[in-house]
């Protein structure tokens, strides 16, 4: 007959609530980035207008103000950093920070891109 001391069981529910707790907290869903966001860059005087509909991680939507860059997007969403990608392939955002109903980030040129929801 095999003895199991408390202290060894207990180690092992401890270890496994840790496992439950650390995989719940992976299983938490995605920033919700839905809306209407606008603001510019420290660069420019123009007004940017990104529409974003959110489905899981997936982000689709349409960004105009930035000329020639205005048109369709989509990409995905990542904990509370969100990549997007014009849908033609021609380039890709760095790393765009979500903090509640604003999105921070540096462009490719160096310039801070600051935008906040207006609407959901």
């Amino acid at each position: 007959m095999t003895y199991i001391s408390k202290q060894t069981i207990l180690v092992l529910l401890v270890g496994f609530s840790i496992v439950l707790l650390a995989g719940s907290a992976s299983a938490q869903s995605p920033t919700d980035v839905s809306g209407t966001w606008t603001g510019g860059t420290t660069r420019g005087a123009t007004t940017l207008v990104l529409v974003l509909k959110q489905d899981g991680q997936k982000v689709k939507g349409t960004l105009s103000g930035a000329g020639t860059d205005d048109g369709p997007v989509s990409g995905t969403i990542a904990g509370n950093a969100l990549r997007l990608q014009y849908d033609d392939g021609r380039s890709t955002t760095p790393s765009l920070n979500v903090k509640g109903d604003q999105i921070t980030g540096v462009l490719s040129g160096g310039s801070e891109v600051i935008l906040r929801r207006t609407s959901k």
